[in-house]
């Protein structure tokens, strides 16, 4: 994905994770500091300060594993992170990263029958490396939020809501 003068990626999902940060934030009346300071577990682990800055701003790659850190620290979904608040399906706001793997797994996988392309094929055209493939194949690894808005674009889904539609639509 391409970035903007500003190091600013075009990327709906990270602009909708930075609108409910911020809108969490204010909700909240937090600082920034404080805000953080929601993503921290009991044993002190959890994201940094800085990762939560760049987030906001738009300047990081964010994983489903931050994602999920970050809608535990907030009390919100995973899918209302990705889709900046979009209405959904009830049953999208019970989904967690792992669950988000699947689906995006299946989805890649009824495209690639669907288009009748070998996972080599299918791995260039969505512009990742037939390991990277094999790893959103098999729902593991860490996603991160550029490679499903750029999956998303290749496919010519809406990359804020095609994770959570009951049936994703022919291309």
């Amino acid at each position: 994905m391409k970035r903007d003068d500003t190091g600013v990626v075009d990327n709906p999902l990270r602009a909708n994770i930075a609108t409910v940060l911020e809108r969490e934030r204010a909700k909240r009346g937090l600082s920034h500091m404080h805000m953080a300071e929601l993503f921290r577990t009991l044993e002190g682990e959890g994201l940094a300060y800085r990762t939560y800055i760049q987030t906001v701003r738009q300047k990081n790659n964010v994983t489903l594993t931050t994602l999920q850190i970050m809608a535990n620290g907030l009390q919100v979904s995973v899918a209302e992170l990705l889709s900046g608040g979009k209405k959904l399906p009830e049953w999208a706001h019970q989904l967690d990263e792992t669950a988000i793997r699947k689906r995006l797994a299946h989805i890649i996988d009824m495209e690639r029958q669907r288009r009748t392309l070998h996972r080599y094929e299918m791995a260039k055209l969505i512009g990742v490396a037939e390991a990277t493939f094999m790893k959103l194949e098999r729902a593991s690894g860490n996603i991160s939020v550029d490679t499903i808005a750029a999956i998303a674009k290749v496919l010519r889904l809406d990359p804020q809501t095609f994770l959570f539609w009951d049936k994703v639509p022919p291309t």
